[in-house]
């Protein structure tokens, strides 16, 4: 605030703050989610092409 002009913001007000919708939280946690299978899907066939042993469905 420069020259004592203008109004300053309360960054702790309501109208300030994002508001994350439901959808929005349950998509980040799905994305985690689909991270970490990838992840053991990956070990788990790294892991059984080092040993040689046959994948089953």
């Amino acid at each position: 605030m420069k020259f004592g002009m203008g109004t300053l913001d309360d960054m702790n007000h309501l109208k300030n703050k994002r508001i994350r919708f439901v959808a929005d939280l349950l998509q980040d946690q799905f994305g985690l989610a689909l991270i970490c299978l990838e992840n053991v899907v990956r070990g788990t066939i790294c892991g059984a092409v080092r040993h040689k042993l046959i994948l089953t469905p």
